[in-house]
């Protein structure tokens, strides 16, 4: 910004190929000289192969358009995923709206569990990571993460429709017993499905 007072940090993993795992920093001079010395001593040896594809990919390849059209793309995923889930989701589940990544993040109905909801959920063919993934402190056990990053939109409106079929079907249970926590615990993966087909 001219005044010496901003780093700005990036990645190619999101914009490129994220099995690179290539990201830069433009930062001032004294800075800079600090985060290659963190750098070197954090990774200790970083991909010449990836960099050298990254540097190839900048020189010869129209990268600008092809952020384009990735956006376009994620936005598609994205809004099917928003979609679904307001057209599909029990009363009670809320998420948040992306502005960018490949992620929305849930959080379930009051008494619902998405760790102890897991193995139904895969039962039923649809997997999400559970929100005690992103705390050290055990909470987080209402929510979970769903990625719209692979799936085409079609498998997206479809995955949603499974997931909303099990959080239904945990939300009755939780109605019945006060909470799907310990049944879970007890029942492990062996209850069965519903019938999602």
């Amino acid at each position: 910004d001219g005044a010496d007072g901003v780093i700005y940090l990036g990645s190619f993993s999101k914009t490129i190929a994220s099995g690179l795992r290539v990201g830069w920093a433009v930062a001032p001079h004294g800075v800079r000289e600090k985060l290659v010395l963190a750098a070197e001593s954090a990774v200790l040896c970083p991909s010449n192969f990836a960099q050298l594809t990254i540097s190839e990919y900048l020189a010869t390849q129209p990268w600008r358009q092809q952020i384009k059209v990735f956006r376009e793309l994620y936005r598609e995923r994205r809004d099917a995923l928003l979609d679904s889930l307001q057209a599909m989701m029990p009363e009670g589940t809320t998420w948040t709206i992306p502005a960018g990544g490949f992620y929305s993040w849930l959080t379930l109905p009051n008494g619902l569990d998405a760790t102890a909801m897991l193995p139904r959920a895969i039962a039923a063919l649809v997997a999400y990571v559970p929100g005690t993934g992103f705390y050290v402190d055990g909470q987080g056990r209402q929510n979970l993460r769903l990625s719209y990053c692979y799936p085409e939109p079609d498998r997206i409106r479809e995955g949603v429709r499974r997931l909303a079929a099990v959080v239904e079907g945990e939300l009755e249970l939780a109605n019945t017993f006060g909470t799907t926590s310990g049944l879970h615990a007890a029942e492990g993966s062996s209850v069965p499905a519903p019938d999602l087909r």
